[in-house]
């Protein structure tokens, strides 16, 4: 098993990359929502930064969506924050990086825009924060050896991916109702895998059951819990401290899985909020399982949790 040090670090780095883009994906089907209807701006905002965590904005509107969740350095859920707290991990872990993968990342920190835009510019902006995230998954997979460190960051990924769905399955209720999902389904990247998978009949029930359950979609809450669980056994293989230190993260995740396996999807569409609520409890829960037993067994004194940022 690596230093605690470094697998934190390779943790957050895979979160912090994929909440980049996750993030880059929600503005991008809210600004397509407001193009497609304005006068829901205020309220729909409102409910995006609740869903994002972003508190005390009174009458949000586009321009402070763009200002909190893409460029705004001091704010903790930007994208810009994502990719610097990403390269402050990527330096803490330089020792175990991909010369290939270091230079993504530091390079697409280095591009970071340094000021606001507005909506003019920010399609190509979210365009290009989606890509870079892609690139880095690309070079991760293509130059890193499956050993702890590729498990630490799969895993930080697979439970930001499922934490980031939930939200923007969430969305599809707090945005205007059953009619926004065919944009969370763009949002997701799933809309063309969806119409083939259900053959061009579909409704409010199957969209949310094909990004809820269908596992074989990558971006899907199944996916992301299924391929977690499966980074968390991986690790406890190699886990010479003690076995059986994974069982009750992957036991939550389990919980989890059946439940959304075996509900009923109506039920699920009725009650989106706080089953979508359930899924990001999980994962937080499993991230402070997985940091209590992997992470804070050393440098406790010297160590700043990540998380908070």
């Amino acid at each position: 098993m690596m230093l605690s040090r470094i697998a934190e670090s390779m943790f957050w780095i895979g979160r912090y990359v994929e909440r980049a883009e996750d993030t880059a994906r929600l503005l991008q089907t809210h600004l397509r929502l407001l193009v497609e209807d304005s006068s829901i701006e205020v309220q729909a905002s409102a409910n995006l930064l609740a869903l994002m965590s972003v508190e005390n904005v009174e009458d949000p509107d586009h321009t402070d969506l763009l200002r909190l969740l893409a460029y705004d350095r001091r704010e903790p859920s930007s994208i810009f924050s994502c990719w610097a707290a990403a390269r402050d991990n990527a330096r803490r872990a330089r020792e175990v990086i991909p010369l290939d993968l270091w230079e993504c990342i530091n390079t697409t920190w280095h591009q970071l825009p340094s000021g606001g835009f507005g909506v003019a510019r920010a399609n190509g902006f979210l365009n290009w924060a989606r890509e870079r995230s892609a690139l880095f998954g690309g070079i991760a997979r293509g130059t890193m050896v499956r050993d702890d460190g590729w498990q630490f960051l799969s895993l930080g990924r697979c439970l930001e991916q499922a934490d980031m769905t939930s939200r923007l399955v969430a969305s599809a209720s707090v945005s205007g109702g059953a009619s926004q999902w065919p944009s969370v389904l763009r949002g997701c990247g799933g809309h063309d895998a969806f119409l083939r998978t259900y053959r061009g009949v579909h409704n409010d029930a199957s969209a949310a059951e094909f990004l809820i359950r269908d596992a074989r979609f990558p971006r899907s809450i199944m996916h992301g819990l299924d391929a977690a669980s499966d980074c968390l056994a991986k690790l406890a293989v190699g886990d010479s401290a003690g076995s059986g230190r994974d069982q009750q993260a992957r036991r939550q995740l389990g919980q989890l899985r059946s439940r959304l396996e075996y509900a009923d999807m109506n039920d699920l569409v009725d009650h989106l909020d706080e089953e979508m609520g359930a899924v990001q409890d999980v994962t937080a829960a499993v991230t402070e399982l997985v940091t209590r037993q992997y992470f804070a067994a050393e440098d406790q004194q010297a160590w700043v949790t990540e998380g908070t940022r």
